[in-house]
């Protein structure tokens, strides 16, 4: 079954330096992403290839528990992740510059269903859009903040 991809990208009104420090440490994804109830990185601290990230998600009632694994890690600028333990998923997320005091957050999921639940594709399909692109909304809010506050 051809997994569910969402592609949301935003421009933060802040550095792309800024905006990379916060995005590179999962720890982080506790202040803005949706039903995220636990995270734990190892090592902890910025990301690198090979970082291992135990999460627990709450999605449609559900509590998913997950391993992820980071890879392709591209200093000041993206890394890609992939679950190898629990749900089928990957994704990356990426900063590019767009001027001084601005940048575009790009922020890739694809989740592959498995079982029963690719009878629900449409249900979860939607629910995943809504989700990632709130995610995006919140975490441009916090570092437009955080920028303007410092």
């Amino acid at each position: 079954m051809k997994p569910i991809a969402v592609r949301s990208s935003a421009v933060v009104q802040a550095p792309a330096g800024f905006v990379w420090d916060f995005l590179r440490v999962y720890g982080n994804d506790l202040e803005w992403r949706s039903g995220l109830e636990r995270m734990a990185q190892s090592p902890p601290g910025p990301v690198r290839d090979g970082a291992r990230v135990e999460e627990t998600l709450r999605v449609l009632s559900r509590t998913v528990e997950s391993v992820v694994e980071v890879s392709d890690v591209r200093e000041g600028h993206s890394f890609a992740w992939r679950v190898v333990e629990g749900a089928t998923a990957e994704g990356s997320r990426s900063v590019t510059a767009t001027g001084e005091d601005a940048c575009r957050v790009e922020i890739v999921k694809r989740v592959t269903l498995t079982g029963s639940d690719r009878l629900l594709r449409p249900l979860i399909a939607a629910v995943v859009t809504r989700t990632e692109r709130g995610d995006l909304r919140r975490v441009q809010q916090i570092l437009e903040q955080g920028w303007r506050s410092r």
